[in-house]
């Protein structure tokens, strides 16, 4: 039968009520002009043309508007409304609204694309299709639990190779992104990184990408390190000062090869390994000042 347009304006209209509180009820976006679409009302399915819609059964089929409450048939979640999801029953279920995976009952994950709540896979192959915190086993279709991070240095910790950021997880094996250490085979040019932060490689190459010293998973080179608190923290490291007004016994200015020189300061330049530490003056030549005995 041919249902009135007022009637559809009241349904549409307690259909929007409704999934203000939950997803008993959602309706697809209509087309104003003439061409055929469909939805899903409280009492079944409609096909219209333009604005003329007729009732066309008590179950709506898969796929009827661009989106369905509990109880519509479906045969993926993106066919139910927010805050449901598609049950193994082919049917929209109610799994509540989210927008991460605490907001979640116990064997259910946040879907964020759709601020839903879903069932945690029961198979997988591949790791997007496995909640945060754990990865696919492609060979048995499970999904199973390494543990969440936010850095590769969380990740490297609790014994694995680095950190997923996009998915917040523990990774086996070697970053696909970059790692902070590593020889380098290629002649591209090392990019200049922000302090505190040291460049990433991949494959003997530098990414062109950054890291900030304290996320790295692996300790990078001596010189890679652009600042005096990290380069200093490694045993292994040492620091190349600018000694500044550098003067020998006399007054005169300190030049290389100079002896007894002192200097009014000294300013942090650069970071070696500890066995190569030393002092320059301002035209950077080397003085005969050992960095250990600087006065800092």
């Amino acid at each position: 039968m041919t249902k009135s347009i007022q009637t559809f304006c009241l349904v549409l209209a307690m259909a929007t009520l409704a999934a203000l509180t939950g997803c008993d009820l959602y309706f697809g976006g209509n087309n104003s002009g003439g061409d055929n679409w469909s939805y899903c009302g409280s009492d079944g399915q409609y096909q219209c043309q333009g604005q003329n819609c007729t009732w066309v059964g008590p179950t709506c089929t898969s796929g009827s508007g661009s989106g369905s409450g509990s109880g519509y048939t479906c045969t993926s979640s993106t066919q139910c409304a927010a805050g449901c999801y598609c049950g193994s029953n082919g049917v929209c279920t109610e799994g509540g609204f989210c927008t991460t995976d605490a907001d979640c009952g116990s064997g259910y994950h946040c879907n964020t694309g759709r601020s839903s709540c879903e069932p945690n896979p029961t198979g997988c192959a591949t790791n997007t299709d496995c909640a945060n915190g754990t990865v696919c086993d492609p060979t048995s279709g499970q999904c199973n639990e390494t543990c969440t991070c936010t850095t590769d240095a969380q990740a490297v910790t609790a014994g694995y190779g680095y950190c997923d950021e996009t998915r917040n997880t523990c990774m086996a094996g070697t970053d696909p992104a970059g790692s902070c250490a590593g020889t380098i085979t290629c002649n591209t040019a090392q990019p200049t990184c922000p302090t505190g932060q040291v460049p990433t490689i991949v494959s003997g190459c530098w990414t062109g990408s950054c890291e900030a010293y304290a996320a790295c998973g692996a300790s990078p080179a001596c010189t890679s390190i652009n600042d005096e608190p990290d380069c200093l923290g490694r045993t292994d490291c040492g620091a190349v000062y600018i000694g500044l007004n550098c003067t020998k016994p006399d007054g005169s200015a300190c030049h290389s090869g100079d002896t007894n020189c002192t200097c009014a300061s000294f300013q942090f330049n650069s970071c070696v390994s500890k066995t190569t530490a030393h002092v320059i003056n301002e035209s950077g030549e080397q003085l005969d000042i050992p960095a250990a005995l600087i006065l800092k």
